[in-house]
C-alpha cells in the first residue's frame, strides 16, 4: 500500500491544481466529459485543440460535495484554517446556487430542462458535511429543502419489493445506483436531525437495490421500468464501487439494514475488476479506455472490503492506489482516459473527475469526509 505521505503528497498536489485551474469565488468550475455525442466522440477534438477556448465551463453540484468533504477531510488530517476556509466558502456557494423549491439546476446544456436526482443529492450532502463541522441553520435547512422536493417531486417507482428512486423529474429506468445514494443521504440526514421522517423511505430503497442485484454479486444499471428498456452492465466496476463505499457508509449509520446483505455479495464482483496494471478494467467486458477516477473509486472500494473483513483485498487495493499515483502528472492532475478506441486519449482536466480523485486519494486515512466537528 502506498503510505499515508505517498497518497497526501498526491492529494495536496491535486488540490493545488483544482484551486490554482477551477477554483472560482466558492465554486469549481470546467469542462466535462458529458454525455452523448460530446462523451462517445467531440471530447477528443477538444482535448486535441485544447488551446482553443471551448466555452464549457460547468459547475456541478456532485464537484462541491465532493470538494467541500475533501477540504473537511484536509483540515482534519493537517489542522490547516485555509481548508476549512474553502469548506465553508465552498458550501456558501452551492447554497447560493440552489432553486427556491429546493432543486439545483443541471448544468450541460443537453439535460438543462432536467432535475437531477444526483445534483440535487450532493449539493445537500455538501451542505450537510459543513453543518457536521460549523452548524448553521442555513445549511441544514437547504438540505432538508432538497430532500423535501426530491421525496414530493422527483418521487419513486414501486417495484415487486421495494421502490426506486427517480433519476430525474422525468422518470427513466430503475437505476440501482440512485437508490443507493439517496438511502445515504436520508441516513445523513436522520443523523443530523434525529428526525424519524428521513427513515421512512431508506428500507423501500435498500430492498429495491436488494432484490436486483445479480447473482455475481454485481447491482445493475438500469432495471427496465415501462419508461426505459433495462441495462445489466454499464461502467459495472466504478458504479458498483461508489455503491459499495456509500452501503458501507450507510451501515455504519444504522446497523442491521439491507445494506449490510448487500455489501456481503458485492466484494468478489469488485475485485474481478482490477486489470494487471493495477487500474480499473473500464466494464465487464473491456479493460480500456483506462480512466484514472475508475481505478481511484475501486482502490477505495477495495481498501473498505478488506477494513470490513468481507474479502482480503488489500494487495489488490494497494495496486490500484500505486497505479493512480503512477498516472499523476507533474503538475498535480489526471488525464481523463487513455486507450479510448484503442488509440485515443483525453488530456483535459476536468474538475468533477479530479475532485473524486482528491477525495478517494484521502479516503484510506481520512474516512468519508463527516469526521469529528470542530469549533464553528
Amino acid at each position: 500500500m502506498p503510505t499515508r505521505e505517498d497518497l497526501f503528497s498526491a492529494a495536496e498536489r491535486l488540490h493545488a491544481h483544482l484551486l490554482r485551474r477551477h477554483h472560482d469565488r466558492g465554486l469549481v468550475r470546467g469542462p466535462d466529459a458529458g454525455v452523448r455525442l460530446n462523451l462517445r466522440a467531440w471530447r477528443f477534438l477538444k482535448s486535441t485543440l485544447a488551446f482553443l477556448p471551448w466555452r464549457d465551463d460547468y459547475a456541478f453540484m456532485q464537484t462541491q460535495g465532493y470538494w467541500i468533504l475533501a477540504n473537511w477531510m484536509l483540515h482534519d488530517a493537517t489542522g490547516e484554517p485555509r481548508y476549512r476556509d474553502l469548506a465553508l466558502e465552498s458550501t456558501e456557494a452551492t447554497l447560493r446556487l440552489q432553486q427556491p423549491d429546493g432543486f439545483w439546476l443541471y448544468p450541460l446544456p443537453e439535460r438543462r430542462h432536467l432535475i437531477a436526482t444526483v445534483e440535487g443529492d450532493w449539493g445537500a450532502v455538501g451542505l450537510l458535511a459543513s453543518h457536521a463541522r460549523a452548524p448553521r441553520a442555513e445549511f441544514l435547512a437547504g438540505a432538508i429543502r432538497w430532500y423535501d422536493f426530491l421525496v414530493n417531486r422527483i418521487g419513486f417507482q414501486e417495484h415487486r419489493r421495494g421502490k426506486a428512486i427517480n433519476y430525474f423529474d422525468r422518470p427513466r429506468g430503475k437505476v440501482p445506483n440512485n437508490s443507493v445514494e439517496a438511502a445515504w443521504l436520508f441516513l445523513r440526514l436522520w443523523k443530523a436531525t434525529g428526525e424519524e421522517r428521513f427513515l421512512e423511505q431508506v428500507e423501500g430503497l435498500l430492498e429495491f437495490v436488494a432484490t436486483v442485484q445479480l447473482p455475481s454479486g454485481e447491482l445493475p444499471y438500469v432495471v427496465a421500468s415501462r419508461h426505459e428498456q433495462g441495462r445489466e452492465h454499464y461502467l459495472c466496476f466504478q458504479y458498483n464501487a461508489f455503491q459499495f463505499l456509500k452501503l458501507a457508509w450507510s451501515a455504519r449509520l444504522k446497523p442491521a439494514t439491507q445494506a449490510d446483505a448487500i455489501l456481503a455479495r458485492l466484494p468478489r464482483f469488485l475485485a474481478q475488476g482490477v486489470t494487471a496494471s493495477g487500474a480499473s478494467a473500464a466494464d465487464c467486458s473491456h479493460a480500456e479506455p483506462e480512466v484514472d477516477y475508475y481505478t481511484a473509486v475501486l482502490a477505495a472500494a477495495l481498501r473498505e472490503t478488506a477494513e470490513l473483513g468481507l474479502v482480503p483485498t488489500h494487495d489488490l487495493s494497494a495496486r490500484c492506489y500505486a497505479r493512480v499515483l503512477e498516472r499523476q502528472r507533474p503538475d498535480g492532475t489526471f488525464i481523463y482516459s487513455t486507450g479510448d478506441h484503442g488509440f485515443l486519449r483525453d488530456t483535459r482536466s476536468y474538475p468533477r473527475a479530479q475532485a473524486m480523485t482528491l477525495f478517494h486519494l484521502l479516503y484510506p486515512y481520512c474516512g468519508d469526509g463527516f469526521g469529528k466537528p470542530v469549533d464553528s
